[in-house]
């Protein structure tokens, strides 16, 4: 089943959508000084590009930018817990492991550290060819990693003891442990997408040709919490639904063309609860999609690119981050804008929100981590 939505849509429209949301006030030269998040991180020389919170306390956060450092630091007050130095390019991937004892970062040139926290020392390193994501087991301390080589590793943290799933010879862009803990799904440049089981090192499924297939490279791969549904984002502006049993496509959704505008889907996010798919696109729009009927729901307008999409714990709101350098928080039901969280002033590259919805933080190129109160007091009633 296919969901396409190929009519031109007028991008003048947007703006008008949005006049009423509060940015904050102006200067005279038209610069925004109104900011009203709780604190400021600002150690960070140059952009970040990436943010997490620990898995356990979410009391802490760890941050990774283009200074080639990392900081695990306290939410509420900023102080910093640990500097992971020793990078030697920009730290692009920083993932505290499941139960949040370890923090492993990792730059652009292929520098894997990990972290212990309690102790502050480092307990493993490992340097691959340029890096491209990484992220930990759900439940063991294993570590993989995807880069541009097309390979990806996998490590038990501290032994180091690996294994290596070869690519199809382009770049390995994305990738993830399925909910089983057993198997693994990657996402390539050349819009292809392989399924691994971890422990045999077999490839189960390759979805690389034909209709069903991505056009162009791959952002995103990630599943639903029972591991019945993955869901892919492209920069061909589709993102699809996958059988991860069967390796077969389910749903293909296409989004907008606009004009002057991207429609690279950066970013999506499952709903369990109400069977949502957010799909966040570079065409300013964040689609509510339907899985079991393939209906999008609401169409969620912004200024400008939407880079990130979370659903908050009981997935009545959503947050978005966009190139506007704003994030807001939806109401997941009606697709109506709760509020704007300001102070930025250049574009979101990443967000994380502690899982009892006490901060949103947000990630930005203007070299800064801001910290927003988050609350549900306007969430929409089941």
């Amino acid at each position: 089943m296919e969901n396409q939505n190929d009519a031109e849509i007028d991008p003048g429209y947007l703006a008008d959508e949005l006049d009423d949301v509060d940015l904050g006030e102006e200067e005279g030269d038209g610069e925004k000084f109104y900011d009203n998040s709780h604190l400021v991180f600002s150690v960070h020389e140059g952009s970040v590009f990436v943010v997490n919170v620990d898995n356990n306390s979410g009391k802490y956060v760890v941050s990774g930018g283009e200074d080639d450092k990392a900081y695990v630091w306290e939410i509420e007050s900023g102080e910093i817990i640990l500097e992971c130095t020793g990078h030697k390019d920009s730290v692009t991937c920083a993932e505290f492991n499941a139960d949040s004892t370890l923090v492993a970062t990792g730059d652009m040139s292929g520098i894997i550290k990990v972290w212990k926290i309690e102790t502050k020392e480092e307990v493993f390193q490992f340097e691959t060819s340029d890096l491209e994501w990484l992220s930990w087991h759900p439940v063991a301390p294993v570590l993989m990693a995807g880069a541009q080589d097309g390979n990806v590793w996998l490590w038990k943290i501290p032994s180091g003891g690996n294994k290596l799933f070869p690519g199809p010879g382009c770049a390995c862009n994305c990738g993830t442990v399925l909910p089983d803990g057993k198997k693994a799904v990657f996402g390539y440049s050349d819009g292809s997408i392989r399924v691994y089981d971890l422990k045999s090192e077999e490839c189960l499924h390759a979805i690389s040709k034909g209709r069903d297939a991505h056009r162009d490279g791959l952002n995103q791969v990630t599943c639903d919490k029972d591991g019945q549904m993955m869901f892919s984002a492209s920069v061909d502006g589709s993102c699809k639904i996958i059988n991860p049993k069967t390796g077969k496509v389910s749903m293909t959704h296409k989004c907008d063309n606009i004009a002057d505008l991207e429609k690279s889907v950066e970013y999506v996010a499952f709903s369990q609860r109400f069977h949502i798919l957010a799909i966040a696109s570079l065409n300013a729009i964040l689609y509510l999609l339907d899985t079991r009927s393939g209906v999008v729901r609401n169409k969620c307008q912004h200024r400008d690119g939407i880079t990130r999409v979370l659903w908050n714990s009981d997935e009545t709101q959503l947050v978005t981050s966009c190139l506007d350098g704003v994030t807001r928080i939806w109401d997941a039901r009606s697709g109506n804008l709760i509020q704007t969280c300001v102070g930025h002033s250049d574009q979101i590259f990443d967000i994380a929100l502690t899982k009892d919805d006490k901060w949103l933080i947000s990630a930005s190129s203007d070299g800064t981590v801001r910290v927003y109160p988050f609350s549900d007091e306007n969430a929409v009633e089941s």
